[in-house]
């Protein structure tokens, strides 16, 4: 019999177990009684297999009911046993002594079911009060990380809210600034500051439920769309995407995607001069024990021995967020030689 079969009928028999005494210990007088039944009926009063059939009746009433019962199964059906098959019959003695070590055996192995049963109840009983104290706790447990899910996105979407606020104000101030470097400063900060409300908004969207981590592949996927729809416009730029699916703990997404809008953002304004088309891709994979992002262009590159085309401040903030994640950024020629060399970053840093 299957072993859920078996635990079924055990948890079934719970009920049964509170019966009254007189009820059990009936039912049981009447299965040994039915089992006797039966010997005779198929073996008559033939010597031979005296105690086979009363078995079951040992079985059923230990199953059923209690230890008790079992007991009483065995003892009784031993003495109707002695008393209706074996010699000289009709009384409870026992002559032959190969009857008497067959009676000897099947005692054994009846009172050793009847408590085997009562083991196989006990244990079963409390491994029914451990489930359901489990399924009590992972229950508590779903309520707290639903709880724990619901607070991180409200927290979030605070954040993104506060941060919308800020940039808004310092646009306002860039609009009002008299001096051409302040107001470009003041813009640059503003958008940074979107860029961060649009981080945040992308880890809350692409997070596990309930745990700081978000998927790679949504993620960067969802910010150079972002960018797409922010910056290019109506320029003929094309942007490509190829992300690996990773869990990124959300410490560790921020400085990516912070990465991720400063090294895109770089080659919209300096890659692309005029209405120049071209290309940027971005990707990230994982290669052994590090992860790798790279962002690439086909633009007119950039001559490392040049004063910066702009502040240089994006590069630095991006090798300052490089080096949050314990990695590294450095860049190169996508296609050295020719008329659009193009430049490729790369940054590298541990994976978990």
């Amino acid at each position: 019999m299957p072993w859920y079969i078996m635990e079924r009928l055990f948890l079934l028999s719970a009920r049964s177990r509170g019966l009254p005494v007189w009820m059990r210990y009936g039912a049981t007088t009447l299965l040994v009684v039915i089992c006797l039944g039966l010997r005779l009926w198929i073996f008559g009063d033939k010597p031979g297999l005296p105690f086979l059939l009363f078995f079951p009746a040992v079985i059923v009433a230990g199953l059923t009911f209690d230890r008790g019962t079992g007991i009483y199964a065995a003892l009784l059906s031993g003495a109707l046993a002695v008393w209706f098959l074996l010699e000289p019959g009709g009384l409870l003695r026992i002559t032959d002594a190969s009857d008497l070590l067959a009676l000897m055996i099947f005692l054994a192995i009846a009172l050793f079911t009847a408590f085997l049963m009562e083991a196989l109840h006990v244990a079963l009983r409390r491994l029914a009060q451990e489930r359901a104290g489990l399924a009590i706790a992972n229950a508590e447990l779903a309520r707290m990380a639903e709880a724990r899910g619901t607070l991180l996105s409200e927290a979030v979407h605070r954040a993104r809210n506060d941060l919308q606020r800020l940039a808004a104000t310092l646009h306002l101030q860039a609009g009002a600034a008299a001096e051409p470097q302040a107001r470009q400063a003041l813009q640059d900060a503003s958008g940074r500051i979107m860029a961060l409300a649009r981080i945040n908004a992308r880890l809350d969207r692409h997070r596990d439920d309930g745990q700081a981590v978000v998927s790679s592949r949504g993620f960067i996927e969802g910010l150079v769309q972002d960018l797409r729809e922010v910056a290019v416009d109506m320029r003929p730029i094309a942007m490509m995407v190829q992300a690996e699916d990773h869990p990124l703990p959300m410490a560790r997404a921020v400085p990516v995607g912070l990465t991720v809008n400063e090294l895109v953002g770089n080659a919209l304004k300096y890659a692309f001069p005029g209405e120049m088309e071209g290309r940027i891709r971005v990707s990230f994979r994982q290669y052994e024990a590090e992860f790798v992002l790279a962002v690439e262009d086909n633009g007119i590159g950039f001559d490392p021995g040049a004063p910066p085309q702009g502040s240089g401040l994006g590069t630095r903030i991006g090798r300052a967020l490089a080096g949050q994640l314990g990695g590294s950024l450095e860049a190169s020629a996508l296609s050295p030689g020719s008329n659009r060399p193009g430049l490729r970053w790369v940054m590298r840093f541990s994976a978990p």
